[in-house]
């Protein structure tokens, strides 16, 4: 008697054992048709943010070409730029040498002025070029320390 007792015991507690076998099985089916839908949902997902990305990654590209002409264009500006301040430059330097040889030939005729009375209209023309000089060295003194540039 007590052998039919252990194997009802035992009998009843394998039909629990199946009982929540099958309720663990059942839990795991249903979070497997949820992984399947949701794997279902992230493929049409990625699919799209796919195809997304290649039309910014084609936007991009098209932006780059775009940029890289522009700037061909900006360094021809740049490089013209620089041609015409190259010739100021040298402008300037010519303009200054000029104005040099005036001021000592204005220094030399000061000079002689004191041996040969001058013509007044000669006297004129050199004060004249004496003073455009020294505007000139004014403005030059006055735009140096607002470009910050120092030589």
């Amino acid at each position: 008697m007590l052998v039919q007792i252990s194997a009802i015991i035992a009998a009843v507690a394998f039909v629990f054992l199946v009982f929540y076998l099958i309720q663990t099985l059942k839990s795991l089916k249903t979070s497997l048709d949820e992984i399947t839908l949701t794997m279902g949902q992230m493929k049409n997902e990625v699919t799209q943010i796919s195809s997304e990305v290649q039309d910014v990654i084609l936007n991009t590209n098209e932006m780059a070409i775009d940029v890289r002409v522009k700037l061909s264009k900006l360094n021809h500006l740049f490089s013209s730029v620089n041609d015409v301040g190259q010739v100021i430059h040298e402008l300037t330097s010519s303009v200054k040498q000029s104005a040099t040889s005036l001021i000592s030939a204005v220094k030399q005729t000061n000079l002689t002025q004191q041996t040969q009375p001058l013509s007044a209209k000669w006297k004129t023309i050199l004060q004249g070029a004496a003073i455009s000089y020294e505007l000139l060295q004014k403005m030059k003194s006055k735009k140096s320390p607002q470009a910050g540039v120092t030589k």
